[in-house]
């Protein structure tokens, strides 16, 4: 099984399907957001995360910051 790393955060799903849909439009394969690890517990993690397999990441943290999506985590 293929590991799996986050590249980007987002305070909304709408801004982590936008991200999730340009790097799949270009080849990515990034997870959706209902099988990406998403966890609110008492307010300590508002963030929706974009996680990509482990062997595309650095790849595609060069396409994102190509494209001025600086905030790669």
């Amino acid at each position: 099984m293929a590991k799996i790393k986050r590249i980007y955060a987002r305070k909304s799903s709408a801004e982590a399907g936008m991200i999730i849909s340009l790097l799949k439009s270009n080849g990515f394969n990034p997870l959706d957001i209902d099988s990406s690890s998403h966890i609110f517990f008492a307010g300590a993690d508002l963030f929706y995360y974009v996680q990509i397999p482990e062997q595309e990441y650095e790849k595609a943290k060069e396409f994102l910051i190509k494209n001025n999506f600086k905030d790669i985590i």
